[in-house]
């Protein structure tokens, strides 16, 4: 029991290693899973969600989780792209612009008129930063549980919250905050999130709902973990539905 202990620990300590030892590649690697309901359909007819992962998991993990039949369960006739969006393109600062080379703008020229972001914590940082440069490109944006930054990226906000914002508010230059505390109408109504109440990036969570309208967040019991964002994301793809009533 000792010996196997020690493997196992080793395996995890190994396979986590090997995510930090990434490099950024071009294009990017991806997953895709094709609508059954569309594959005689023109890609005109079709959606397309793509979705980016939280920090220490790869692209397959949206299927080995359900997320990808509950996608495909709502919209039947959507394709779906995991993409293998590791740390090392958001330290390179360059997640956004090869997302566009290598996914969004091939789809838009392939014919897709309605493109989706999906992201999970890091994942959700990446989408917000893609909305935030491209927002044309994007019909909705689900993000779950995302990361918006460190603490001093939006204590100021949680101080004041009637404090007027001006471009020295902000402590970082990096901060995402001064733009989600403004964003266009256009842009808010594409925002859709979802985390749990105990998760990590709760505070800050809490902070980006008050940004949006009520009827595109939902919070419900439950931590920074799969478990939590498998109950979350079959209601979160619901959200849509509930924000037209």
């Amino acid at each position: 029991m000792q010996l196997k202990a020690v493997i196992s620990f080793s395996l995890i300590f190994l396979l986590s290693g090997c995510y930090y030892l990434q490099s950024p590649s071009t294009p990017m690697e991806t997953v895709s899973y094709l609508s059954k309901n569309g594959t005689d359909k023109n890609n005109s007819q079709r959606k397309l969600m793509v979705l980016l992962p939280g920090i220490g998991d790869g692209a397959e993990k949206f299927y080995q989780h359900g997320v990808v039949d509950m996608i495909q369960h709502k919209y039947p006739d959507m394709d779906v792209i995991a993409v293998n969006a590791h740390l090392k393109y958001y330290q390179a600062r360059t997640i956004t612009e090869q997302l566009r080379t290598d996914i969004i703008k091939p789809a838009r020229d392939a014919g897709y008129q309605e493109i989706y972001l999906g992201g999970i914590s890091l994942g959700g940082f990446g989408s917000l930063l893609y909305l935030r440069q491209y927002p044309e490109d994007i019909a909705k944006a689900f993000i779950m549980a995302p990361y918006l930054g460190e603490a001093q990226d939006y204590d100021y906000l949680l101080a004041d919250s009637t404090k007027e914002i001006s471009t020295t508010a902000a402590p970082t230059e990096n901060s995402i905050w001064l733009w989600l505390t403004s964003l266009p109408d256009v842009t808010r109504q594409k925002i859709y999130l979802a985390y749990g109440a105990e998760d990590k990036f709760a505070t800050s969570n809490n902070l980006l709902a008050k940004y949006i309208s009520p009827e595109q967040v939902l919070v419900q019991r439950g931590k920074h973990h799969w478990k939590t964002w498998e109950q979350l994301w079959p209601a979160l793809l619901a959200k849509p539905d509930v924000a037209k009533q």
